[in-house]
């Protein structure tokens, strides 16, 4: 059970860095539009297909935003790696996946779909995990407990 806990916090900690790693440059408003342009440059050279684009000041303010709050879960999750927060970052995973196919249809640049396959390998690790440590720990609440023999209910005499 404790080496469990341990993967389980690992895992929760790695999503997290790839989180602060991948996402942290977008929650500044500064530095967001020079790392766009460096990932576009990026997509580009390896030919993925797809262009990020202009974006206007409301699309780089609620880039930094998203930016912002995921860095702070990231940090959050580093500080306490705990089941509640493995389960939480499943979800979020779920979500975002979601809307990263969505734009993967839509054209984004190809570099997206190698973001989309490292979050979808964090969301189905977390969540395994996750799912081995719940399990193991609800394990006596999950077995049934033995029927009482008939003799236990014979009438008194």
């Amino acid at each position: 059970m404790a080496e469990l806990n341990v993967q389980l916090a690992r895992a929760v900690k790695t999503s997290a860095v790839y989180d602060l790693v991948t996402c942290l440059p977008l929650a500044l408003p500064g530095i967001a539009g020079v790392y766009l342009t460096i990932l576009d440059t990026l997509n580009g050279a390896v030919g993925l297909g797809g262009h990020v684009g202009d974006l206007s000041p409301l699309a780089i303010m609620f880039i930094n935003f998203l930016g912002s709050l995921i860095s702070i879960w990231a940090v959050l999750r580093l500080i306490n790696p705990s089941w509640a927060n493995g389960l939480t970052d499943v979800v979020v995973r779920a979500f975002f996946s979601i809307a990263m196919l969505n734009a993967i249809f839509n054209g984004v640049p190809g570099l997206i779909g190698v973001l989309w396959v490292c979050e979808l390998a964090l969301l189905l690790v977390q969540a395994y995990l996750v799912h081995r440590v719940w399990r193991s720990e609800h394990a006596a609440v999950l077995r049934p407990s033995a029927a009482p023999g008939f003799q236990a209910h014979a009438p008194a005499e």
